[in-house]
Formats: structure tokens, sequence, C-alpha cells
């Protein structure tokens, strides 16, 4: 009953963790959107993308590696500090003098300290600590970002996303002090950890490329009612990420929660349902200069049935340090959206670029069912 307790107040944590920090980023972002329209939304989504991608290329696949080495306690993390923020500052400074973008170079690092930080806590089941640190940071994010949109326009409110990161930066001390740094550990995990680093990397694409392809391709206006799309959709999947995060670390150590596995895909359905039902009323009546927003969250809440199942394969493949195929369901995702995007994109604008989201998670899905189908037939 002991155990039962504490696995239900760590799932708890993380619950209200997520809830709380989605909650407020939403009606953030739907107060934003309100605001600014769906061209500047956009603009400030395809900043956000590129921000997001160039900390997924500087983390060097610290994500996943600090999540099931932390579990495992394996000191790693120093050297991880180290390398992916050397990484990440010469990548924020090439950003700022692409974009001439402040807000944007800052954001970069403060995504890489947020990762940092918030795997480590993961992986060491402290998810308490990580309920605490995810609020902290989201409540400043929404503050700080909200003023500064009305001194600095578009601009300071990346740049007040960027500043809300700074409380992670007390843990990343605390780490150097606490262990030294072994890049001989980096070394000796070298396969695995490269491994990740693609798989973050697809993963980020995955979840970024979208909006980089439209922004040049089908222009802000268009981006800018497909975010507003996304962001309600993120809503539904908070319950199925919630339980992502909590089930890797225990896979890590041979736990696999099979009930519980079972439980979240039964429930990503019933949220699909109601996301297609209800999506759209929603956003015709908050919103209604995002008149293709409506056709967008009625396609895409579909996209969260296979989301879940791949996030449940996932966590198995990591908790086996089979990273390669993680990152094999990745790139099926990502390839299938590249392809949806400017194939269904060209044909239906901004519903062909909602079903290419739909078909990228199908395909991520449906890899890792056939690949966990595959070594049950070898290992027989």
């Amino acid at each position: 009953m002991g155990k039962f307790k504490n696995k239900l107040l760590d799932l708890s944590a993380i619950g209200i963790a997520d809830v709380s920090a989605s909650a407020i980023s939403a009606v953030f972002w739907f107060y934003i959107a309100s605001l600014i329209g769906p061209d500047n939304y956009g603009e400030i989504t395809y900043f956000l993308s590129i921000a997001g991608v160039t900390s997924a290329i500087s983390m060097l696949g610290a994500h996943n590696t600090l999540i099931v080495y932390s579990a495992k306690n394996v000191k790693i993390q120093p050297a991880m500090y180290v390398l992916t923020l050397m990484v990440g500052s010469v990548a924020s400074l090439i950003i700022f003098v692409i974009f001439f973008s402040i807000g944007t170079s800052f954001l970069i690092l403060g995504y890489i300290i947020f990762g940092l930080v918030t795997s480590e806590l993961i992986g060491r089941k402290l998810f308490r600590s990580y309920a605490r640190y995810v609020i902290i940071q989201r409540v400043l994010s929404i503050s700080l970002a909200i003023g500064l949109y009305y001194i600095l326009g578009n601009e300071g409110i990346l740049i007040g996303m960027a500043i809300s990161f700074a409380p992670y930066v007390i843990w990343i001390i605390k780490g150097f002090r606490k262990s030294r740094i072994s890049f001989g550990l980096v070394k000796d995990r070298f396969p695995f950890i490269i491994n990740n680093y693609f798989l973050t990397l697809s993963g980020a694409l995955h979840g970024s490329l979208d909006k980089l392809l439209i922004a040049p391709l089908f222009g802000f206006a268009i981006l800018g009612n497909y975010s507003l799309g996304i962001q309600f959709n993120f809503l539904l999947q908070i319950i199925p990420q919630i339980v992502g995060k909590y089930i890797i670390p225990y896979d890590s150590t041979g736990v696999e929660n099979k009930k519980l596995k079972k439980i979240i895909i039964l429930i990503s359905v019933v949220l699909a349902i109601l996301g297609f039902s209800i999506g759209p009323t929603v956003i015709s009546f908050f919103f209604p200069k995002f008149t293709e927003a409506e056709n967008v969250i009625r396609i895409i809440s579909w996209a969260i049935i296979p989301a879940t199942i791949s996030t449940v394969y996932q966590s198995r493949f990591l908790g086996r340090e089979q990273s390669r195929k993680v990152l094999y369901m990745s790139i099926s995702g990502v390839t299938t959206q590249i392809i949806a995007i400017i194939v269904l994109g060209k044909l239906f604008d901004v519903n062909g670029v909602a079903a290419a989201l739909v078909l990228a998670n199908s395909a991520n899905a449906v890899y890792a069912i056939l690949s966990e189908k595959l070594d049950s037939i070898i290992n027989k």
C-alpha cells in the first residue's frame, strides 16, 4: 500500500506540474493570439521553432541520456552540462548573427538549461522537485513575457521567456559542485548518447519542422492558424505526456506499468473525440480572427492516439537502452511529415498541413508496433 501511495504521489507531482504549466501556457498563448492576430502569432511561432531546433542540436542527446543514467546513478551529468552549454553558446551566437533576434538567442540557452535540469530530476525520480521548478518557471515566463511585450513588442515575449529559465542555473551550479567532470563516462557510452542525439534532433524536427516549412511555403497567417490548433491539441495531450515522463525511469529499471499504459491509450481515444467535437466551437467563439483554425483542430485531434502509443513504446525502448529504435521511429515520422506538408499543403492549404501531423504520428506508432512484433518473432 505504501509503494502504491508513493507512486500516486509521484505521478500526482508530475501531473500537477505539467497540468499547471500547460494551463498557464495555454492561457498565455491564447491571450497573445487574440491580441496580435494570425500573422504576428505565426511569426513568433516561427522564431520559437528556430530556438527549439537549435537547442535540440546543441543538447547532444542529453535529454534521454540524463534520464536513463541518472536513474542508474551514473554521474554523467557534469560532463554533459559542459558539452551542451559550450555548443549551445556558439549556436545562440550564430542564430543572433543570422536573425538579429536577441530573444531567440537567449531562449536557445534557456531551453538547454531547462532540458538538462528537468531530465536529471525525472531520472532521479525527484518528481516533486520537478514540479516546483516547472511551475515557477512557467509563472515567471508568463509574467515577464507579457510585461516585456508591452515595452518591446514581439521581441519582448521571447526575451521574457528566456529570462524565466534563470532559476534552473542554480541546479546546474550545484551539479558541478557535487560531482567531478568525467568525460570518460561520456566516451564509454558514446553509442547510446549519439543515438539519443539523433533521436532528440529528429524529435525536435518532428515538433518544429512543420512550422519552419509552413512559414516560407504558405506564410505567417497560415502558420498562425495552424499553431493555434496545435496549442489546443497540446492541452489534450497533457495527460499522456505526464504518464510518459513517469514511466521512462521505471522502464529503465525493469518496471513496465502495463495497466497504466493500457489505461492511458484508452484515455487518448476519449480525448481525441472531445477535441474533434468541442474544439472547433471553442475556437470560433474565442478567436474569431483565426477562422481556419477550426478545421485544424478537428483534424489534428486524432493525432493524440498514435502519439500516445508512440510514447508508450518509446519509454519501453529507452528503458532497454534501444535508443536506435526510437531514432528510427522518429525519422519515419519526420520523413512522413515533410512529404505530407509539401504535397497535402499545396493541395489543401492549412487542412493538408494538419493532416500531415496525424500521418506523422501514425507513422511513428506503426513503426514502433511492427518493430516490437518483429523482435517477438525473432526471440521465439
